[in-house]
């Protein structure tokens, strides 16, 4: 449910502590700015710790970043069932680690929130990422992922699809396909827990199973299967009739291999036009691709 987060405090560490921190000086428009990195290893994953003497108010600012489940588990392919007791298990850890000061994860602020949803599709998990790399996310580009995958982005959010046996290396992971969303921007997670300070205390399942859910419609895959080219054709003609249907066949197959913005050149159609047929499909409950297989991919169910 969740995996990385990045939280900050109002934190001042002592020089004491600071003197096992790396410390770097970067020009800014504003003069030189200090900062202090420190790096330890916990429950065998690594956090990052970042010190500011002075943020852009004045105030020291203390961020931490790490995986909830990697430090709660020592791995991070099984997601959490309980935030309050993975809270209680890095606190903990916490405790143990030198050159730091007393922190409550509990009370940081959130500043980056990684929320995910693991799949369990078997064998098929590669034919997912194929047909969804097809897709397109509003006013956000799609890049390929180095782990057989597909990203997402825009400039604060990005959400992913990818293999997590071969992301993380564990064969305990096999048959899982990963969707995560990223969030990087304070203003972004304020406003989908309604809070003006968000921690981790404020973060509840319904509200992630929300948020995943609402990614899955974005692409069209919501309580959808991804049809085979055989189904998308008999469902388009069975719902709109054989000509119409024909027609929005062809549309498909034309749109699994151009962009929204070749095929309005292409046919000379404007882009709300396009964006009305192509609409047309996805409302006959198929995304706009195609599974290569014999039978539709069934679909993307989110169940915590």
């Amino acid at each position: 449910m969740i995996d990385t987060i990045r939280v900050k405090f109002p934190i001042d560490p002592t020089e004491e502590h600071l003197k096992n921190w790396t410390h770097k000086t970067t020009s800014t428009l504003t003069g030189i700015k200090d900062v202090y990195i420190y790096n330890p290893e916990i429950n065998g994953a690594m956090c990052k710790f970042t010190f500011y003497p002075r943020d852009f108010k004045g105030n020291p600012l203390l961020t931490l970043e790490l995986s909830l489940p990697k430090l709660s588990f020592g791995y991070n392919h099984k997601m959490l069932d309980s935030i309050s007791d993975a809270i209680t298990a890095v606190n903990s850890r916490l405790e143990t680690v030198p050159n730091i000061p007393r922190l409550d994860l509990a009370q940081g602020i959130l500043i980056r929130l990684d929320m995910c949803y693991n799949h369990q599709v078997g064998d098929a998990v590669n034919d997912y990422v194929k047909a969804i790399s097809n897709l397109e996310f509003p006013h956000r580009r799609t890049k390929h992922h180095r782990y057989e995958g597909v990203e997402f982005r825009a400039k604060h959010k990005t959400t992913k699809f990818y293999n997590k046996e071969n992301e993380s290396g564990y064969a305990e992971a096999h048959g899982i396909l990963r969707q995560e969303i990223t969030l990087m921007n304070a203003k972004d997670i304020q406003k989908l827990f309604g809070v003006k300070h968000p921690t981790l205390t404020d973060v509840t399942k319904e509200r992630v199973i929300e948020f995943l859910q609402d990614d899955l419609e974005k692409l069209g895959l919501l309580d959808n299967s991804i049809a085979t080219r055989s189904t998308a054709l008999k469902f388009l003609c069975d719902t709109y009739g054989d000509n119409a249907g024909i027609y929005y066949f062809g549309l498909l197959m034309s749109k699994l291999d151009k962009s929204k913005k070749q095929l309005r050149q292409d046919t000379c159609t404007d882009h709300r036009s396009l964006d009305r047929k192509l609409k047309k499909i996805v409302d006959a409950g198929i995304p706009l691709t195609l599974a290569d297989r014999e039978e539709p991919l069934p679909p993307l169910l989110i169940e915590l």
